[in-house]
């Protein structure tokens, strides 16, 4: 058996699990879930695998206070193998590697089977009642007035990227789906321009899902690389792996990049250029861009965010992009200044 870290592709197996253990509930969405935990100390969200399949998982954090556990599932056909012990283990260092002091965990009444194996484990029942309120409705809308836009499929594979955009988006009450959903088959992202590439993946995505579709093509501009890596920031490296290993050799390669540059000429720009179609062959979409400008760090910095975020100094908060957390980045970002142009012109 081996543990490791969620991985996009892993959505549809990890969905199917949760179902199987009687995990998912009519209010919840799973995949948004999983892209909220993606958005969010992504690298607590683990995985078990047995003979190449997921048979368990994990979503574990810290909120700066405790220690969180979610998700904890097994396969009905793989338990009492010492997964989940296993499962809670690796949770618990994570957790512990973070500086969280105790690991809370919520369990449903009358699960005693759950009871049980936790006790096991040495935990113990607090004397506290759990209260939650629903500030985001994954299922049925609540009420009529709450505005319901339908589904609109976002032009990327990253789930980490869903997660940020179904936040920027909430005001208007669209609910987002990945195109991995529809088609394992990528455009060619070949235009020289942001705008030209944004609109080459709108429309594949349009095309593929049959839904209206929103495209995002961002990238980094660093001054002393004459605006480089710019739109072939996400295959800088020139390699074909995960996100998180693309993530990880581009940053590396920018890093060596800029080796002898002095502080003073590292200043960089992110760019994000979102376009909107109603269908394929819109002749009309909705373009919005934002600009976000800051410097490149030395070494990365940070354990939130995504892409080069470990790298991106924040001046006036004093921190790397991938130090700030997700919702004051949302009000940051090259895609926040991007999706509220994008925002004034829907609500026109």
């Amino acid at each position: 058996m081996q543990i490791r870290p969620y991985r996009d592709s892993d959505a549809d197996a990890v969905v199917a699990l949760w179902q199987d253990c009687g995990l998912t509930r009519p209010w919840n969405d799973p995949r948004r879930d999983i892209a909220r935990k993606q958005a969010l100390q992504a690298e607590g969200f683990l995985v078990a695998m047995l003979d190449e399949a997921i048979v368990g998982s994990v979503m574990a954090g810290y909120d700066g206070h405790r220690g969180w556990v979610n998700y904890l599932a097994v396969h009905p056909a793989h338990r009492h193998r010492g997964i989940g012990r296993t499962l809670m283990a690796a949770a618990e260092t994570y957790v512990a590697s973070l500086g969280a002091p105790k690991l809370n965990l919520q369990v449903r009444d009358g699960n005693l089977d759950a009871v049980l194996f936790y006790e096991r484990l040495g935990y113990a029942r607090d004397a506290v009642l759990s209260y939650g309120k629903r500030l985001i409705s994954d299922g049925p809308r609540a009420s009529a007035a709450e505005p319901d836009r339908g589904e609109l499929v976002l032009a990327s594979r990253n789930a980490k990227k869903l997660g940020e955009m179904q936040a920027l988006l909430a005001p208007l009450g669209y609910r987002l789906r990945l195109v991995s959903e529809f088609s394992d088959v990528e455009p060619e992202e070949s235009a020289p321009s942001f705008v030209e590439n944004a609109l080459i993946k709108a429309r594949h995505a349009a095309r593929v899902s049959g839904l209206p579709a929103l495209a995002d093509d961002s990238g980094l501009e660093v001054e002393a690389l004459n605006g480089a890596p710019g739109v072939r920031s996400a295959r800088y490296a020139g390699i074909d792996a995960s996100q998180t290993e693309r993530d990880r050799a581009n940053n590396a390669r920018l890093l060596d990049a800029l080796r002898e540059v002095p502080d003073d000429r590292r200043g960089a720009r992110f760019v994000s250029v979102l376009a909107m179609l109603r269908h394929a062959d819109d002749p009309v979409p909705l373009l919005a861009q934002g600009f976000w400008n800051g410097r490149i760090l030395r070494a990365p910095q940070g354990a939130n965010g995504f892409g080069y975020d470990p790298l991106f100094w924040v001046a006036e908060r004093a921190c790397s992009a991938a130090e700030l957390p997700p919702a004051l980045k949302n009000r940051l970002s090259h895609r926040a200044r991007a999706s509220a142009e994008l925002l004034r012109q829907l609500q026109r």
